[in-house]
């Protein structure tokens, strides 16, 4: 957890760039919210033509959908919202016009990850601590 789920059409997005928009919402997301790098998943899904839709007509609008830990301030969410944004239409060249962003906060504790209920924002290295060889067990690192 966080999960980012980048939706678009079929054929924009290269592997290159898949990579390069993985690594840009993971320094986004914890330069913002302090949560270490290994916390955040980024998936890509494509669109086929004709499965996406806008006010009934088919749309090709691309879509960042990010689930996050709840606690985070207004302020520093919509700054995550620009950030998102214009990284997207910096390296994939598609229009702001073109893109939807969203973030929906989600209590941790109803999150679980590596059998664990997930830690409340800012103890997340008790909660590496605590859980270390668990941790360890399943492949995890704690950078």
């Amino acid at each position: 957890m966080p999960i980012y789920k980048c939706y678009s059409r079929n054929g924009l997005l290269t592997d290159s760039a898949r990579q390069q928009i993985a690594k840009e919402i993971t320094t986004i997301h914890c330069e913002a919210t302090g949560a270490p790098p290994s916390f955040v998943n980024v998936i890509f899904l494509e669109i086929p033509a004709g499965g996406s839709f806008v006010a009934g007509q088919p749309a090709t609008r691309s879509l960042i959908e990010g689930n996050i830990r709840a606690g985070g301030d207004l302020k520093t969410r919509q700054g995550m919202l620009r950030t998102l944004s214009e990284m997207w239409t910096r390296l994939t060249g598609q229009a702001d016009a073109d893109l939807v962003v969203g973030l929906d906060d989600i209590p941790s504790e109803n999150v679980m990850e590596a059998g664990l209920i997930f830690p409340q924002p800012g103890h997340e290295q008790q909660w590496f601590h605590d859980n270390r060889a668990k941790l360890t067990e399943s492949g995890w690192t704690t950078a």
